[in-house]
């Protein structure tokens, strides 16, 4: 059995260096590097935990042409196990990442074959794993709703654990959306997302509000994405807040995938969520400012991990 397989987007990302005063607009700029690196939130959740030293799995959806071979060999060298279904004549997706020394960026995305990934693509042995991570939900819309909660379901009932990720709707939370949205939370156990996602979905002001509604569908956890300032884990017995790592935010794409990566991991090793919640931002952080190496292993993380608790 595997440790976590993840179900979703996969694509590859071409990300600027810090932009230094660069705003939008008919201008051009140019950068040193513009690197192509394997992307997408399920992808880059399944390459995190992969390099935490867990068996992992990814089950997408690519194309016949030369990227999705790429994106093949990198999932084959992170020994990632694939169940991946290949559409021969569409193209694999990608996304073009505006990155700023403020943290800040903005992205451009082609789904490609992700738009292709059906629920008949995922096959039963996908879910025998302990825990199945469901993200790029916005980006896989064939899978957005019944298909999702019906796959969660099916996790369950072979025993895993199960989380979500949703991410920003680029529609802006309308109410069809969010009943998308809603619809597959009573199979979640872990609900991931950043603030403004978890009060869209939820139509509320408040983290609390959102929990309270939350739970009532049955999630267990609220792991809520806060950036530089850390993260707010919420339960039935009240909140954790674990404040960020400060460093230069160098590569701030992927950040939230591999913040529940780490929390994943806690999670397969019996942690309580507030350990979970330091670790998941000590992983964050090493992913945040060493672009070179964004999938950071166990033992560096657990090293600062440690340092944090003094």
């Amino acid at each position: 059995m595997l440790d976590v397989v993840a179900v979703g987007d996969i694509c590859v990302d071409f990300l600027t260096p810090p932009l230094e005063d660069f705003s939008l607009g008919d201008r051009q700029l140019w950068v040193p590097t513009l690197p192509m690196v394997p992307g997408g939130n399920a992808a880059n959740f399944a390459l995190g935990t992969a390099a935490l030293g867990l068996r992992t799995g990814l089950a997408a959806c690519l194309g016949g042409d030369p990227i999705s071979a790429f994106l093949r060999d990198a999932l084959r060298r992170a020994r990632i196990t694939s169940f991946l279904t290949t559409r021969k004549g569409l193209q694999a997706g990608r996304t073009i990442s505006l990155t700023h020394a403020d943290g800040s960026r903005q992205m451009i995305t082609f789904n490609g074959s992700n738009l292709a990934f059906s629920p008949s693509d995922v096959p039963l042995k996908a879910l025998d794993a302990r825990h199945v991570h469901r993200a790029g939900y916005w980006w896989t819309p064939k899978l957005q709703g019944r298909p999702t909660r019906d796959l969660l379901r099916r996790a369950r009932d072979r025993g895993a654990e199960t989380s979500l990720d949703v991410s920003t709707d680029p529609e802006g939370w309308p109410d069809r959306r969010r009943a998308k949205v809603l619809a597959v939370l009573p199979e979640v156990s872990v609900f991931f997302g950043n603030e403004a996602e978890i009060r869209g979905v939820f139509g509320a002001r408040s983290l609390a509000v959102a929990a309270k509604e939350a739970f009532a569908l049955g999630v267990e956890i609220l792991a809520v994405h806060r950036g530089g300032k850390g993260c707010a884990v919420l339960v039935r017995g009240g909140r954790i807040d674990a404040p960020a790592f400060r460093v230069v935010p160098r590569n701030p794409t992927g950040a939230g995938d591999l913040f529940n990566a780490g929390f994943v991991l806690g999670r397969l090793r019996g942690w309580d969520p507030g350990r979970c919640a330091r670790f998941a931002n000590a992983l964050a952080a090493a992913h945040v400012e060493r672009p070179e190496a964004p999938y950071p292993r166990y033992p560096a993380v657990l090293r600062r991990f440690r340092l944090a608790q003094r």
